[in-house]
């Protein structure tokens, strides 16, 4: 069946009641939270990147970044200064100052006219100092803004639409900021039993002052960071966990902007498609169309690449490739990593004419545009993960993935698929490694992840985890490998902090990284369909010389993908990293 455009559904989609996000006698403080439209964006009214109504301006790109920031290192018992400051909260409570000055739903007390792109706080004088918080804006998803005392605030993140959680992924800005001034921020409703930020992870930060006058874009930054279960009640038995850190900025009256990872938004990926599609020097290797409408009418778009000729035949004997990206909005690497690929793969090197002209690419570079927009962190606008509806998705509630596979079905029966990626990005684990499935032949599905592991600098094979866990039979992995029998389908995971080994250990990854990984990925695989075979027989040699515990745990077909205990035992024989190159070639 073709994909094709299907009508959007009515644009304005009513929320039901949030759940109890505070117990009855927190409701008190922080007010009630539910039901609501999302008026952030004027009847939902988003139809691509351009026509998105944004309350305020965003960041720009910038494409120079810090080569190596170091990862944060905890002070020790932090946590229990943590827990002991929230102790001392709870016996003086009239010392606290409980105030909201930020609500992106709620209007403000304090102005009487509100026009629409107006700051929710206003600042009274030049001695008020009150941060001006902003997340109406897209990807943004800052909730409430409560302060505390003079500089410090507590935040409660928006609720994926329609779900009843997913809070990891925040997105925000504040205004009217002090120069030399520590503020802290507590993030108060998160939902994950462990993070990164106790291993070394610093929040994303963005001046607009620094932008303009140092060219510096996106940075890590943050000191006292701490992530610790808090005395919110979430259910019965069960509480919300707090991230803390502070900020200093570095110039008066500046905004600065917040957010868990470095944004690609969707106006982003519209931008950077119109770019490429219209470069006349890539358009010939670059088809771009319309996969569907989203359930809030945004286009899902459908990218081709391969070398494009007069002669139509000779597209069907080519080998196919499936790539997907950013099902979860709140994992935007997955984007850096997907830029990468669709540059080197557009690109002028001799490398990217031979996969050109032996494959055929098709890339969805963005399958969940509504919660990208909207801030979800995992959801799409239905309130469903999408990566859990590969086995029966709905036409009407889950429209990119219903098309997508359709899409997938006839490539099938076009071309022969060799290969299939869904990028993510991981929240407990650091560097870069791979989820794949496991067949008769066990080696088999390993070979292209060892022959990454040789060319990236930041690529874990020790890391990487091969079976059919019965938890992820409706992801978009297992799906294909089950219904369209595609032996090489794999889950491409980036940590959101950075790697443990090598010469990036104990560093953040940043976008170049992240791109540098995309290109890496595709030179992974010319060195895996390349004719002669020659570095795949030498992968093959190396995978059944592993320690015999290798097949022990492959004994066991359902694994849990999240079980940290098997990190690192897969091998206990040097690494020997290659560093592939990749030099300007002349156009082709």
């Amino acid at each position: 069946m073709e994909p094709s455009e299907v009508k959007s559904p009515p644009k304005k989609i009513l929320t039901p009641s949030l759940p109890c996000l505070l117990d009855q006698e927190d409701q008190t403080l922080f007010g009630d939270l539910g039901p609501f439209y999302d008026q952030r964006f004027p009847s939902n009214d988003i139809k691509n990147g351009i026509s998105y109504i944004s309350l305020i301006t965003y960041p720009d790109l910038i494409d120079e970044v810090e080569p190596y920031e170091p990862i944060y290192t905890p002070k020790e018992n932090i946590i229990e200064e943590c827990l002991r400051r929230e102790n001392e909260r709870v016996t003086n409570q009239n010392s606290l100052y409980y105030r909201v000055v930020y609500d992106c739903y709620d209007t403000s007390p304090f102005q009487d006219i509100k026009q629409q792109n107006d700051p929710y706080y206003i600042v009274k004088s030049s001695d008020d100092t009150t941060l001006v918080f902003e997340s109406r804006f897209e990807s943004g998803n800052l909730r409430r803004a409560i302060q505390i005392y003079d500089y410090e605030y507590d935040l409660v993140l928006r609720l994926d639409l329609n779900s009843k959680g997913n809070m990891q992924w925040y997105y925000f800005s504040i205004g009217n900021t002090r120069k030399g001034q520590k503020y802290v921020f507590n993030i108060i409703n998160m939902v994950k039993p462990n993070s990164l930020y106790n291993f070394g992870l610093k929040p994303c930060v963005y001046s607009e002052k620094n932008a303009r006058n140092k060219h510096i874009g996106w940075i890590r930054d943050g000191q006292d960071i701490c992530y610790y279960q808090n005395t919110i009640k979430k259910s019965p038995g069960s509480c919300y966990f707090t991230l803390t850190f502070s900020i200093i900025p570095e110039n008066d009256n500046d905004t600065v902007y917040l957010a868990h990872c470095y944004p690609y938004t969707y106006s982003d990926l519209c931008k950077y498609l119109d770019m490429i599609v219209y470069d006349p020097r890539k358009r010939n290797r670059i088809r771009r169309k319309a996969l569907c409408q989203t359930l809030s009418g945004n286009t899902c778009d459908l990218l081709t690449i391969t070398s494009f000729n007069n002669k139509a035949e000779s597209h069907k004997y080519r080998k196919g490739v499936v790539l997907f990206a950013r099902v979860h909005p709140g994992e935007s690497n997955a984007s850096w990593m997907m830029k990468g690929i669709i540059d080197y793969l557009t690109g002028p090197t001799l490398q990217a004419k031979i996969l050109r002209d032996n494959f055929v690419f098709k890339i969805i570079p963005m399958l969940n545009p509504d919660g990208v927009i909207c801030g979800n962190n995992r959801c799409g606008n239905a309130g469903v993960d999408l990566n859990r509806c590969w086995i029966d998705p709905s036409k009407k509630l889950h429209p990119t993935i219903y098309h997508a596979k359709a899409m997938v079905k006839q490539f099938t029966e076009e071309n022969e698929i060799v290969f299939s990626c869904d990028f993510h990005g991981h929240s407990r684990k650091k560097n870069v490694f791979m989820y794949g499935c496991i067949g008769k032949n066990r080696n088999r599905e390993k070979i292209f992840p060892k022959l990454l592991e040789k060319i990236s600098d930041v690529f874990s094979f020790n890391d990487c985890v091969f079976g059919l866990q019965k938890a992820k039979e409706s992801t978009a992995r297992i799906v294909i490998y089950k219904e369209f029998g595609i032996i090489n389908s794999f889950t491409m995971e980036a940590s959101f902090c950075g790697a443990d080994f090598g010469k990036h250990a104990d560093f953040h990854f940043n976008q170049e990284h992240l791109q540098q990984l995309g290109h890496d990925f595709c030179e992974g695989l010319l060195d895996f369909c390349s004719p002669d075979q020659i570095k795949v027989k030498i992968v093959i040699e190396e995978l059944e010389m592993l320690n015999p515990f290798e097949e022990e745990i492959l004994d066991e077909q359902v694994v849990d993908e999240t079980d940290e205990s098997r990190r690192r035992k897969r091998s206990k024989k040097p690494i020997v990293k290659k560093r592939t190159q990749i030099r300007p070639r002349k156009e082709v």
